[in-house]
């Protein structure tokens, strides 16, 4: 269940929508292998992250399964591509040689940029958030520090 302070958050954004459809994002879940019941699911069946206003972050979360699998479509590329270990999912754009990346075994997300790519494939870099609620957390408090 999604804390009330971080849907309270969520609900304080300019253009909330709650997400009426959920089936197409029940199968992207599915389809990337993440736990229905994960937190990373637990938002995306709720809400469409994608439409998130940030002031910690310049980065856009992707959607799941509409307009496209952009999801799906930039984690096949940091597996095939960038050789990055495959529990990593990337939810935002990889435009800057980096983005976010969850570990859908864990829960944890990475702030990962390509230049620490030997750090981050041998295990030396720590997960930035212990939980996918700690990073949205994260990304739509106001009092957020401007650090990306």
């Amino acid at each position: 269940m999604i804390p009330k302070q971080l849907m309270a958050l969520i609900e304080a954004q300019p253009n909330p929508r709650p997400r009426i459809e959920t089936a197409k994002v029940t199968h992207a879940l599915k389809t990337l292998g993440i736990a229905l019941d994960s937190e990373f699911a637990q938002i995306y069946l709720a809400c469409h992250p994608a439409d998130f206003e940030s002031r910690a972050s310049y980065e856009v979360l992707m959607d799941i399964a509409e307009p496209t699998e952009q999801i799906l479509i930039g984690t096949e590329f940091i597996h095939e591509v960038w050789e990055l270990p495959k529990n990593f999912i990337a939810f935002t754009s990889l435009q800057a040689e980096g983005g976010y990346l969850l570990d859908k075994d864990s829960g944890g997300v990475w702030d990962f940029g390509l230049e620490n790519w030997e750090d981050f494939v041998a295990g030396r870099m720590p997960a930035r958030w212990g939980s996918f609620f700690e990073f949205v957390t994260w990304l739509l408090s106001a009092d957020a520090p401007d650090d990306d």
